[in-house]
């Protein structure tokens, strides 16, 4: 069944996105730690340059990243300092016409489907098997606004627990919930999320007093699962 357009959303400079990858087939994505470890280390060489990451969870068939696009200034300057012959030709295009949008969606979409790509490879190669593992296209919906940012953010840390993979979701060691509690800006963009929610406490307040209700009232990012 093809791909809804309203799952494959446009990117555009400085704006938040819910992006979903998801594998063929029930296929496991991650079967030990290192595999959990590998995915966060690729997708931020792929993507750490072009993105920000605000919340994610990684579960067994399919991942969850909550992200705001960087501006295209920052990009362009990312891009300058690479060498004209390393980069790929979606980095080209944007960089002779940065403010063209279109070249800006194309630039986060070769990031993305890179990434996909090394991941895969890395599976492959370490349980012998062939082909593709992501369905194609990634799923991605934008964000519209401060009360859906917020949603998509509980809705995301507390994702495993919806999946029945932890009781607590607070307790899931591959989700964005511990690092933001943490302060650790490894992975996530800690310190911008606790100001988005006013502070630790409220981040932590907000989460137990909603996570629960968007489940039972099934919240429209489910239809991302």
């Amino acid at each position: 069944m093809p791909t809804p357009e309203t799952l494959k959303a446009h990117f555009s400079p400085v704006e938040y996105y819910h992006i979903v990858c998801k594998s063929i087939d029930g296929l496991l994505l991650f079967q030990d730690n290192q595999d959990y470890r590998t995915f966060k280390e690729r997708f931020k060489i792929f993507t750490g340059d072009f993105l920000d990451v605000w919340s994610f969870c990684l579960l067994t068939n399919h991942t969850h990243h909550i992200i705001k696009t960087k501006s295209s200034a920052s990009i362009y300057q990312f891009i300058h300092q690479i060498p004209k012959k390393e980069r790929t030709n979606s980095m080209k295009h944007f960089y002779d016409e940065c403010e063209n949008e279109i070249f800006f969606n194309k630039v986060i979409e070769r990031q993305m489907n890179s990434f996909l790509v090394s991941y895969a490879n890395y599976v492959n190669n370490k349980y012998e098997r062939k082909g593709g593992i992501f369905q194609k296209p990634f799923k991605r919906i934008q964000i519209d606004g401060e009360a859906h940012l917020q949603q998509a953010i509980i809705y995301t840390n507390a994702n495993a627990q919806k999946h029945e993979l932890v009781k607590d979701y607070k307790n899931y060691p591959f989700s964005s919930y511990l690092p933001v509690v943490q302060n650790d800006h490894s992975w996530v963009d800690s310190k911008n999320v606790l100001e988005f929610f006013n502070g630790i406490n409220n981040f932590i307040f907000t989460h137990n007093q909603q996570a629960a209700y968007f489940y039972q009232k099934n919240w429209p990012s489910s239809k991302l699962e």
